[in-house]
């Protein structure tokens, strides 16, 4: 289980990176979608850093590890996001709104590598199963960052003959 330990002080480090991201980029972007949107992934990877937190501290007291995740109440807030339209932004404020997610997008998708990398290096099944978990938990988390920018490049007209994802 020193492994395992191993495995998720570096997730930990990684969670509290994407917390910090979130809660300092929140009043930089524009578009007030993306603002909900910062703040809801900034609740999401502050769920993350207490439930990874409270693993660690199981390991270190060679407490029993409860592998259990709690679900995450997505659906609802993610429709209630995906449904909401555009601000009438202009196009220089949309570009830097889009810099701002790009760099959200990689750290999701530098998150979903991690976890299922770890996913492959711990032999057991109950880690392997917390590993993909978190796995698709952020792969949610690129998809609301992807489809939000894909907003914003059909609000603008933005074709430049590819999607940088």
């Amino acid at each position: 289980m020193s492994d395992f330990k191993s495995i998720l002080e570096v997730a930990l480090s990684f969670e509290k990176s994407g917390r910090e991201f979130y809660k300092n980029n929140m009043q930089k972007v524009n578009q007030s979608v993306a603002k909900k949107t910062f703040e809801y992934l900034m609740e999401m990877e502050d769920s993350h850093v207490k439930f990874i937190e409270g693993m660690i501290e199981a390991l270190e007291d060679n407490k029993e590890v409860d592998f259990a995740l709690q679900e995450e109440a997505e659906e609802i807030f993610v429709e209630r996001l995906e449904s909401q339209a555009l601000s009438n932004n202009s196009y220089s404020s949309d570009l830097a709104d889009l810099s701002i997610l790009r760099m959200a997008y990689l750290i999701e998708r530098d998150f979903v590598d991690y976890y299922e990398n770890a996913s492959k290096n711990v032999e057991d099944t109950s880690a392997k199963k917390l590993m993909v978990k978190l796995m698709n938990w952020e792969k949610g988390h690129v998809t609301l960052v992807k489809d939000l920018m894909e907003k914003i490049y059909e609000k603008n007209a933005i074709d430049l003959g590819f999607y940088p994802f």
